[in-house]
């Protein structure tokens, strides 16, 4: 191929392959539990500041050499992340197909809880070996995939949902603030984002990354309501392959960004990531099926304390505001996850949603007295 056309086609590739990188289950997932809450509205709530706040970062992102300096100085935090993110789809592995196993031959049995997130997690660590260069057509692959699931499962569950759920519409004004920080500020800590932006031979890769992965959404809008019927198994497939493919990449940055400031050896974090499938099976394991699925409907948007308030909290206040890792600092950042976590526990499954404001609020302070905080430092030195 000519240059033009190389250059075009590579940037294309990692567009996709950010497009699978972030296809995982708050984004196969999370849209549904909206659309069942709020209809449409809460899906564009969830859509446009995931599609607007990913794409952006590569473009804010100045160069390679930004994006090489950020990894090697919060290369511990980003190793976390991929931490949490694989522990996250062990546990939505093991909520599935606990809940579909009688679709899988085994009436009563929860034992695929248990079979389908390890053989997941094994398939994605032998995967993670894969050399770089093969990576964007492995996602182009996958998003071929799911369009192509995409025709067979047709539209007609998108024409059924409506612009009201089961939840006031009002309640999306206090949620609106965690999921708009959550999504602008993640990407920054995930360590494929800066892969990408560091091979892709142009910034341009997540524009086409905003345009296709906005398409995977619309997808995701076609099996609404499709439980139990035929077209499942095309769902279920589709929860298969990009939550390997998501764990792959984040199994092969653990390996690769492992050094000084690398917060633990690769296989103590590929074990701590195991946590997610012991809590999912686990959970079925103790408890009869109906609460089983209500703790686990819980859990799942437990684990989205990490991503609306834990890490962009993080990201705010040590990678954008440049705030030190200091014992003041830590301490200043403890507290606020101490004051913020329980009023999110709150807005999220046991009172109103407006508890969600103030833990919001107590985060972005949080960050802003660690930035204040560093910037009172630098001068107190200069002068």
């Amino acid at each position: 191929m000519s240059h033009p056309i190389r250059t075009a086609a590579s940037t294309a590739g990692w567009g996709l392959f950010l497009t699978s990188s972030w296809t995982w289950c708050i984004g196969m997932w999370l849209p549904i539990v909206l659309l069942g809450m709020y209809g449409w509205p809460g899906f564009w709530l969830f859509a446009i500041p995931n599609v607007i706040g990913c794409a952006a970062m590569g473009y804010l992102v100045k160069s390679r050499e930004h994006s090489q300096s950020l990894v090697e100085k919060h290369r511990g935090p980003m190793r976390w992340f991929s931490v949490a993110t694989i522990a996250y789809q062990l546990f939505f592995l093991a909520f599935i197909f606990g809940t579909q196993g009688w679709m899988l031959g085994m009436s009563g049995s929860t034992l695929f809880a248990l079979l389908v997130p390890a053989a997941a997690f094994i398939i994605a660590l032998a995967a993670s070996f894969i050399p770089w260069p093969v990576w964007p057509w492995i996602g182009t692959l996958l998003f071929a995939a799911s369009m192509v699931s995409w025709g067979f499962l047709g539209s007609s569950v998108t024409e059924q949902i409506e612009n009201t759920g089961s939840e006031p519409s009002l309640d999306l004004v206090p949620l609106a603030p965690l999921i708009i920080l959550g999504f602008l500020a993640c990407p920054w800590l995930d360590a494929t984002f800066h892969r990408a932006r560091q091979l892709a031979p142009s910034r341009h890769a997540f524009g086409i990354f905003g345009i296709t992965f906005f398409a995977m959404l619309l997808f995701i809008t076609c099996y609404y309501r499709v439980s139990g019927t035929d077209f499942w198994w095309f769902v279920l497939a589709f929860f298969c392959y990009q939550t390997i493919f998501t764990m792959s990449v984040h199994l092969r940055e653990i390996r690769l960004l492992s050094a000084a400031r690398g917060w633990g050896s690769p296989g103590l974090l590929m074990a701590c990531s195991l946590i997610g499938l012991v809590i999912g099976y686990s959970i079925w394991q103790v408890c009869c099926t109906s609460i089983a699925r209500d703790w686990l409907d819980d859990t799942y948007l437990r684990f989205m304390a990490l991503y609306g308030l834990v890490f962009p909290a993080w990201i705010l206040a040590f990678m954008l505001g440049r705030g030190r890792w200091t014992s003041g600092n830590m301490a200043v950042f403890i507290i606020g996850l101490l004051i913020a976590l329980p009023m999110a526990e709150l807005g999220m499954l046991h009172a109103s949603k407006w508890w969600l404001m103030p833990a919001v609020a107590t985060l972005l302070a949080s960050a802003a007295i660690i930035s204040i905080r560093n910037r009172q430092a630098v001068a107190s030195s200069t002068s």
